[in-house]
């Protein structure tokens, strides 16, 4: 096999398991938001059972302090209002800078695989032949155990 086939080989390798390298971690990121993103949609279904249920109780006590029933709807309706304007004028604190930095930390300060691949730059040509040659060895090891080619 000539010099320019064998780098040509290499470097078909390399490429074949950065792409798979890529793909785990999109698979690893996207995991790690879906679940964050089921699990506010299951407390938030629990928190709505909550909030009706306290509300109900509340509406309850304060028609014993009020003597109308219809009066205690309104002020339990009242304040579930306020805080919902209350959330609503505090979105950015309560809501948007959490998503900002859950997402941020997901996809932005991890390094990037060229950062991983050339760490320090006295040495980079080193470390790529390594990567390369480690990357060959296990496409070979993987191909021998019978997989994909």
């Amino acid at each position: 096999m000539s010099a320019s086939n064998r780098v040509t080989e290499d470097f078909r390798r390399l490429a074949y398991r950065v792409e798979r390298y890529l793909r785990l971690e999109a698979t690893e990121r996207l995991t790690v938001v879906t679940t964050f993103v089921v699990l506010i949609a299951v407390v938030m279904a629990l928190a709505t059972s909550a909030i009706f249920f306290l509300s109900t109780g509340t509406v309850k006590a304060l028609t014993l302090l009020t003597g109308s029933e219809m009066v205690s709807y309104y002020i339990v309706g009242g304040v579930l209002l306020l805080l919902i304007l209350l959330v609503f004028l505090l979105k950015k604190p309560l809501i948007e800078n959490p998503f900002v930095r859950m997402f941020s930390e997901q996809l932005l300060n991890v390094p990037t695989v060229t950062e991983q691949m050339l760490g320090s730059k006295s040495n980079k040509d080193e470390q790529i032949r390594k990567l390369a040659e480690s990357l060959v060895r296990e496409l070979d090891e993987y191909e021998e155990e019978g997989g994909e080619g």
